[in-house]
């Protein structure tokens, strides 16, 4: 069986001075779907830009081609590494499901697991309200940097790749008290993101 395993920045949420670790796992009835959003270079509705405005001028020096007539309305494709990867998620977690975890893992006031199905949404909505996950470094309340990981599949510390590093996108927590209040339905879109460590390391440097 599949499992999803989240884990948002540790940080501190309390203000007790200790950073905390958050697992979120699941996998009863998971719906998993893996898909990159491409990007392109002009926008939509026929809106061009300054490159692209540049790009059809080097070509027609390139090639000798007068694309100015039409060539305005054609898409300009470029493989750079652009786009975005994304995972999907769509799965239940349970009343007393105790073998996932859901939250810090000790039983305390961030840990739900084996508790009830609106008990675990509200904690990973907490704990998503509260921390600030983006591609910033890491810094005094977030010493990991501020990404979030993913596990799932061969995307796992013992897989043949990395956990993912993410940010969630639009999750949601329901529970469906007419039919069965014992289950909540997670929806999580997990987007691939990078950090920016390099690039604050050299702007730090260049200002010292």
């Amino acid at each position: 069986m599949t499992t999803v395993r989240f884990k948002p920045p540790r940080f501190d949420i309390d203000g007790d001075g200790t950073a905390e670790s958050f697992v979120f796992e699941y996998s009863d009835n998971l719906s998993l779907t893996h898909a990159t959003r491409t990007g392109y270079l002009t926008g939509e509705n026929g809106r061009t830009s300054t490159v692209i405005d540049i790009l059809t001028d080097l070509i027609g020096d390139v090639t000798d081609e007068d694309i100015d007539r039409d060539g305005r309305r054609q898409s300009l494709f470029t493989d750079l590494g652009g786009g975005t990867r994304v995972v999907e998620t769509n799965a239940d977690t349970v009343t007393g499901d105790s073998t996932h975890q859901w939250g810090t893992g000790d039983g305390g006031k961030w840990d739900a697991t084996g508790e009830d199905a609106l008990t675990k949404i509200q904690l990973l909505d907490e704990v998503l309200t509260l921390a600030e996950i983006d591609s910033r470094p890491a810094d005094g309340n977030y010493p990991d940097g501020h990404l979030a990981t993913v596990e799932v599949g061969e995307y796992s510390e013992n897989g043949r790749w990395d956990p993912l590093r993410v940010v969630p996108e639009q999750p949601s927590g329901e529970v469906d008290y007419e039919r069965e209040s014992s289950k909540a339905t997670i929806d999580i879109n997990y987007v691939a993101a990078a950090s920016l460590e390099i690039a604050f390391d050299a702007a730090r440097q260049s200002g010292a």
